[in-house]
């Protein structure tokens, strides 16, 4: 896992990622959005720390240089929400630090699939200083878009996008378990390949047994391979 984090005087926990190249760093569209001055401009207190599971304790710590966003990022519809973070040096690989496998099959319903991040527990709680981790099932893509159209009408206060399952995967938990703000950017992987298939990109906030959407990695291979580093 890679905490993303900022800030000048006192750093700030604020997105995940994951490792996926010699400098590439895996994550939300909209968390590379939370730490740009501009589109295209990171602001120039921004780090990516790895190979520790408390972000502000122990672990390497890089410089960004540069990011690479979808070029069709959407940021109202929060679609093509996924993009690479690239530092300033090659990440230094190790027994805790590893690039994750990315997944090119479509993922089905039923797969049981973890998630890690250090987002909060409860709405506007404060981050957990330690990497958390659930274990979750993926559902399957009409059952996801059925689930998030009944849902909507109980957060009467917020927008959501719609539900495509050909570029999103939704895992479903039980009431009290799920994403939560601060875990965006985040990899969800399947069990058993240990192949990251989603990134954290929105939700029902949170933890009230509706779905958690992700971005689907598989369905951006070309942006992938194109970019990787």
């Amino acid at each position: 896992m890679v905490a993303l984090h900022k800030g000048l005087l006192v750093s700030s926990y604020f997105c995940g990622g994951s490792v996926v190249g010699r400098r590439s760093i895996l994550t939300a569209a909209h968390c590379i959005g939370a730490g740009s001055v501009v589109p295209g401009i990171l602001l120039p207190s921004l780090r990516a720390t790895v190979g520790t599971n408390r972000w502000h304790i122990g672990g390497q710590t890089y410089r960004l240089s540069h990011d690479i966003t979808h070029p069709e990022y959407d940021f109202l519809h929060i679609r093509n929400d996924i993009g690479l973070l690239i530092t300033d040096t090659d990440i230094q690989f190790s027994d805790r630090v590893k690039p994750v496998p990315l997944s090119v099959v479509f993922t089905p319903g039923g797969e049981k699939a973890k998630l890690a991040g250090w987002g909060r527990v409860i709405v506007g709680g404060p981050i957990p200083p330690t990497l958390l981790e659930l274990d979750t099932t993926i559902v399957d893509g009409d059952t996801c878009v059925q689930l998030a159209a009944e849902a909507v009408p109980n957060f009467p206060d917020f927008s959501f996008p719609d539900v495509e399952p050909e570029i999103h995967i939704c895992a479903l938990n039980s009431v009290g378990h799920g994403g939560c703000n601060g875990d965006s950017g985040s990899a969800l992987v399947r069990v058993e390949t240990g192949e990251q298939i989603g990134i954290v990109s929105w939700g029902f906030p949170c933890a009230t047994g509706d779905p958690d959407v992700f971005v689907r990695v598989s369905a951006y291979q070309d942006f992938l391979s194109a970019n990787l580093v």
